[in-house]
């Protein structure tokens, strides 16, 4: 029966995936492709006239000016984050609330199967397929990283015989080479946060499975999930606009959503990153210090705990209240 019920919750869900697949693989490939037609040092003087928003990004705006920076800002774009979340909240609201909804809960458990493995047929499908989106975000970065080339000016040089020395002329007209965008980004930087978007989804998906768990209806259950997420959403945004507003940062569980912050931080300390603690910036206090102790795994595992907590208390809900009769 358990392997009925997961192929039911795969035919369910399939056409959703395919659609958000094909998105999550071919959108990193066109950005990369659109980064890499410019050559990056050329934006440093637009890029001082936004130096005013530089408290709102998790990295200092230099970053703007690396290629492995401008790849990894593909996490923050709203495209990518909007298939995930998609996802996350339609399916997480389905479990129970979905299947009221439609009639349907009280045909599947006439049948001879547990609540709890019937909750966990769907928590098998749902994240496996998180997992999978979140494998082609990366295979999109990874093929865009291999095929694409960026521009490169170059000037005059001239090679100083028996010395082997190529020295510039700085008078020389520049000339411009088309470089293999490889040489300049190295895809092993985006595996945690590649880490940290499947964490961010899973959370969410966790919300979304717990209200759908307490609730009767879908509609409720998935305006409650968008309401929540947008709430901390904002919470964080007032985070980071003042320095007395600073103290609302661990109350919004975006805050531990960083793949920005992570690509920078593996770039200058590969070993040190994949650790989950390492010592803090001494002249920080207080929540800043703290939070500059943690690793990129770190907030990986803080939202996968979260999430993790959600699933439990929904699995205890839905396995202990009485369902309501179909409407």
């Amino acid at each position: 029966m358990f392997r009925i019920l997961v192929k039911k919750y795969i035919h369910e869900s399939l056409l959703l995936w395919l659609a958000c697949a094909l998105v999550l693989l071919f959108f990193p490939w066109v950005r990369i492709w659109t980064v890499s037609q410019f050559e990056l040092s050329g934006f440093a003087s637009i890029l001082e006239q936004f130096r005013s928003f530089e408290k709102f990004s998790p990295v200092p705006l230099e970053q703007f000016l690396t290629y492995q920076g401008m790849v990894g800002f593909t996490f923050d774009e709203p495209v990518l984050l909007l298939c995930i979340l998609v996802w996350s909240i339609s399916r997480g609201s389905d479990v129970v609330s979905g299947e009221l909804n439609r009639g349907t809960m009280e045909l599947l458990l006439a049948q001879p199967i547990e609540r709890s493995r019937l909750f966990a047929a769907h928590a098998t499908v749902t994240i496996l397929g998180l997992v999978l989106l979140c494998i082609l975000v990366y295979a999109g970065i990874y093929l865009g990283i291999m095929t694409n080339s960026t521009p490169v000016s170059t000037g005059g040089s001239m090679r100083i015989p028996f010395l082997n020395l190529d020295v510039g002329i700085p008078l020389s007209p520049k000339r411009q080479e088309w470089v293999p965008l490889r040489n300049f980004v190295d895809p092993f930087l985006y595996i945690l946060p590649t880490l940290n978007l499947f964490s961010l989804g899973f959370m969410v998906l966790g919300i979304s499975v717990l209200l759908s768990a307490r609730d009767q209806y879908r509609w409720r259950a998935i305006g409650l999930t968008i309401g929540i997420y947008v709430s901390q959403l904002l919470l964080f945004i007032l985070s980071k606009s003042t320095p007395s507003t600073h103290v609302l940062t661990p109350f919004s569980f975006l805050a531990a959503y960083q793949p920005d912050w992570s690509v920078q931080r593996i770039h200058r300390h590969r070993a040190a990153a994949w650790s989950l603690w390492s010592d803090g910036d001494a002249s920080k206090i207080g929540l800043d210090y703290w939070m500059s102790c943690m690793e990129p795994p770190a907030f990986i595992a803080i939202l996968l705990l979260l999430g993790t907590l959600a699933y439990a208390i929904a699995w205890r809900v839905f396995t202990r209240r009485d369902l309501p009769a179909p409407n």
